[in-house]
C-alpha cells in the first residue's frame, strides 16, 4: 500500500498524549495529510482516552508511551483485550522518545504497530500511519493478551487482581446465563474456560461488550455456550433457559 492508497480524508484517528503541544502538532501534521479536523479526536491520558473508544470508533490510535495513572502500554492493553467498543485489532502506534529494548519487546507483545520518536516529525507519522494501515492485522483474540504484563501499577491493580491473586473460596455457582443474552458487565461467578481448557477470564471479572462479541463470532474456536454469573434478573435467567 502507497502513501497515495491511504485515503486520510476518511480516516478518524486518536492522538493521545498528555503534552498540548505534542497533540496540536501532530494534529496540524494530519490536517495537512488531508484529514478533517473533526476526525482527529485527542485525549490527554489513557483513562479519557477508554471513554472516546466506547463512543467514537476510529481507525488508528497516535499514543504516548508516558503517561499517569494508566500508560500507553496500559491503553493498548486494555483496547487488546477487548475493553473498549473498538475492534481489539485496531491500528496502534505509539509516540515515545523512550523507544528502550523494554518498551519495544512489550509493544511487540501487545502488537504495536510501531514507534514514531518524539519531537513528532510529519513525514515520520505519516510514514507510520501507512506502514500501521497496510500490516496485517493480528488475530482479534482478546483473551490472549491477559498475561502480558506491562508491569505498572495500573497493571497490577487492575489485571494483576484478576490471574495473580490467590484462590478465591468456594461460593455459589452464580446463575447460568447463554453466552446470546449474558449482558456487558456481567460478573463471573466461575472461571471462564474454552472447549478446549485454556482460561478465557477468572471468576470475579466482568465481561466486556467486545469479549461477548468475539465468543460469538468465533464460536467454534472457543465453544462457549453460557456463562455463570453474579446477580441476573429473572428475565435473563428464563431467557437463558429457553436457549
Amino acid at each position: 500500500m502507497s502513501v497515495a492508497a491511504v485515503d486520510f480524508s476518511r480516516m478518524r484517528i486518536l492522538v493521545v498524549d498528555d503534552q498540548t503541544l505534542v497533540r496540536s502538532l501532530i494534529g496540524q501534521a494530519l490536517q495537512a495529510m488531508g484529514m478533517r479536523s473533526d476526525a482527529i479526536f485527542q485525549t490527554a491520558d489513557g483513562t479519557a482516552s477508554m471513554r472516546l473508544l466506547d463512543i467514537r470508533m476510529v481507525d488508528l490510535v497516535l499514543c504516548d508511551v508516558q503517561m499517569a495513572p494508566m500508560n500507553g502500554m496500559d491503553l493498548l492493553k486494555e483496547l487488546r483485550c477487548g475493553h473498549t467498543m473498538n475492534p481489539s485489532n485496531l491500528p496502534f502506534v505509539f509516540l515515545s522518545g523512550h523507544a528502550d529494548r523494554s518498551n519495544v519487546v512489550l509493544a511487540s507483545q501487545l502488537h504495536a504497530d510501531g514507534f514514531v520518536v518524539k519531537p513528532p516529525k510529519p513525514a515520520d507519522v505519516e510514514k507510520a500511519i501507512v506502514a500501521a494501515m497496510q500490516r496485517k492485522r493480528p488475530e482479534i483474540d482478546p483473551f490472549s493478551y491477559y498475561g502480558v504484563a506491562t508491569g505498572t501499577e495500573y497493571d497490577r491493580k487492575v489485571f494483576g487482581r484478576l490471574f495473580d491473586a490467590p484462590a478465591l473460596p468456594e461460593a455459589p455457582a452464580g446463575t447460568a446465563v447463554s453466552l446470546l443474552t449474558v449482558k456487558a458487565g456481567a460478573v463471573l461467578a466461575q472461571d471462564l474456560f474454552s472447549k478446549h481448557g485454556h482460561l478465557l477470564l477468572p471468576r470475579g471479572a466482568a465481561i466486556s461488550a467486545n469479549q461477548i462479541t468475539v465468543l460469538r463470532d468465533f464460536s467454534d474456536r472457543y465453544g462457549v455456550l453460557r456463562l455463570f454469573v453474579e446477580e441476573v434478573s429473572e428475565t435473563e435467567a428464563e431467557s437463558s433457559r429457553e436457549h
